[in-house]
């Protein structure tokens, strides 16, 4: 009985050391996985900016550049439409009107244009936008008064309208123009307590041409009648001298109570009839440079985002 027993071998170790294997392999992707969330962590969300600038190339800028471009459409069917000013046909300022209107429709054009083909041809698209809307930006602060290298030939300007206003004949016409349009006459039903020459609330062209200038120093009885307050005379820095050609009357000389003269002749009705027209030249300066400002912007943003988006698609 004795030698028929058989020691059976012990394999407590190996099993442990196989449990240890197992545990330790089990805790190595644990700690490999917690390692790389860490590291995930400290990275930047790559993804989520590559999708933001995606939606931007795609959606967002396209959409805002269209609805800023309609800006564009409709100041040129307003300048279209919109009532020319009295007399203002003379300088032959309605057709500059017209060609503005149909200079705002091309460069709404071009710009949607730009926006279809920018994905297929994106530097032209953006190399003829950029060339338009520094054209546009150029001509936008010479009608704004900004850009001092104004022409005298290009219509709408300070100096153009200077030009134009102070020739005898062409103020001869405007002259006649006022009267016939009759821009003064309101004037002449007010009341006599009404008090004509509250300037502040009157147009340009009412506040040069009905009444003398202020430096004329005069009273009016009514607001058909100005007389010159006792022992004074027109103010002497409104007098100008020419050698050998006489002196040429100042504009508180050239006033007349008759109606049918007034002020027209003085220099103040032409800088009144100027301020009345640059008025809304200026308007149109001021939002050509605004406008091809917001709208450069917005073409190279999208130039910049289709070029991501094809830098991280390939």
């Amino acid at each position: 009985m004795a030698d028929n027993v058989q020691v059976v071998p012990i394999e407590e170790p190996a099993a442990t050391a196989t449990a240890t294997a197992t545990a330790t392999t089990t805790t190595e992707p644990e700690t490999k996985s917690s390692d790389q969330m860490e590291s995930q962590r400290d990275k930047p969300p790559v993804g989520m900016l590559v999708t933001i600038v995606n939606l931007c190339a795609i959606g967002v800028l396209p959409i805002f550049t269209f609805f800023l471009s309609l800006t564009l459409l409709g100041y040129a069917v307003w300048l279209l439409y919109m009532r020319s000013y009295e007399c203002e046909d003379i300088l032959g300022l309605s057709r500059v009107q017209t060609l503005a209107s149909v200079g705002l429709l091309a460069v709404f054009v071009v710009s949607n244009a730009a926006l279809f083909l920018r994905r297929k041809f994106p530097m032209p698209a953006l190399v003829v936008m950029v060339v338009i809307l520094l054209l546009m930006m150029f001509i936008g602060l010479a009608y704004a008064g900004v850009n001092e290298m104004q022409s005298r030939r290009f219509p709408a300007t300070g100096r153009w309208f200077n030009l134009k206003v102070m020739d005898d004949v062409n103020w001869n016409n405007i002259k006649s123009c006022v009267y016939d349009k009759g821009a003064c006459n309101d004037l002449f039903y007010q009341s006599p307590e009404e008090k004509p020459y509250n300037r502040r609330k009157m147009p340009p062209i009412k506040n040069g041409c009905c009444m003398p200038p202020e430096t004329c120093n005069m009273d009016a009885l009514n607001a058909t009648f100005w007389y010159r307050r006792k022992d004074e005379g027109p103010p002497l820095e409104t007098e100008v001298l020419y050698g050998g050609m006489g002196r040429i009357l100042s504009d508180c000389e050239l006033w007349r109570n008759d109606w049918s003269v007034l002020c027209y002749d003085c220099r103040s009705c032409k800088f009144g009839f100027i301020r009345s027209l640059r008025r809304k030249w200026w308007q149109l300066g001021v939002f050509l440079v605004v406008i091809s400002i917001l709208l450069l912007i917005s073409h190279l943003l999208i130039f910049l985002a289709t070029f991501w988006e094809r830098f991280k698609g390939q």
